[in-house]
């Protein structure tokens, strides 16, 4: 762990997460696949790849599957923190290289699977993941708050699949997939969120506090404050030069 070799290679998976940091150095954590000894399951190792050497190197996390979370303490990096094994999460990069990782399905801090909440980031000037908000616990409900306006409460519901972009202002956005809103009962969703890196409070932007919502489309072209696209996960999402945020597709 933590040297670079060019005999290292991760083993096969679908579902994990991938960021690009400001040298240019590949990362990605988790998915669902094959470990070290060729057991399959939900991952948590962290990698990395130096596309000036062609060399893997195995960052952190477990070279063994279904792994449960160290969350340690809130707001707190510790070198024994790390996200428990899942696959389809979310991730973001901010302007200080540190990668972040938000919910997907996997293990939470009691080794139990399901849909995750927990916001994590990892520095790699440090080595060390700090859980940064959500539940060590799987399955929990969103908490909504009032619609545009942060608050230190706000979180979204556990989910997987969902889409994300940061913007120009380094704002941290993540739309819809597949989860819990207010309900026990979990499905497809469409609510708009940001994260602020400043204050560290998420903000419910737009969209339903249930799931299945409809999409709303009103007139090709035309923007209108009723507008709303419908719930669905696996969908892709940009933020343009102009903080125009743009959506594409899903299930």
């Amino acid at each position: 762990q933590g040297t670079p070799d060019p005999a290292n290679n991760p083993g096969r998976r679908n579902g994990a997460v991938s960021w690009t940091d400001s040298a240019g150095a590949l990362w990605f954590f988790g998915g669902t696949g094959l470990d070290a000894s060729g057991g399959e399951g939900f991952l948590n190792d962290l990698w990395k790849f130096d596309p000036l050497s062609g060399n893997w190197t195995w960052i952190k996390g477990s070279s063994v599957h279904s792994q449960p979370g160290i969350h340690g303490e809130l707001g707190v990096a510790h070198p024994d923190n790390i996200p428990g094994a899942r696959g389809w999460a979310t991730s973001w990069t901010d302007a200080q290289g540190r990668l972040w990782l938000f919910g997907g399905q996997g293990y939470d801090g009691n080794s139990l699977i399901g849909r995750l909440n927990d916001q994590w980031v990892f520095d790699p000037a440090t080595g060390n993941w700090t859980w940064v908000g959500g539940s060590s616990e799987s399955n929990k409900l969103g908490v909504y708050g009032t619609r545009t306006v942060p608050a230190a409460e706000n979180m979204p519901g556990a989910r997987y699949r969902a889409a994300s972009c940061t913007d120009t202002s380094g704002t941290l956005w993540l739309l819809g997939g597949h989860g819990y809103a207010t309900s026990t009962k979990a499905g497809y969703l469409n609510d708009l969120w940001k994260y602020d890196l400043a204050t560290g409070c998420w903000t419910w932007m737009k969209g339903d506090k249930y799931t299945k919502g409809p999409g709303a489309y009103g007139t090709l072209g035309v923007p209108d404050s009723d507008n709303l696209p419908g719930a669905r996960s696996g969908l892709l999402l940009w933020a343009d030069a102009h903080n125009v945020l743009w959506l594409f597709g899903g299930n």
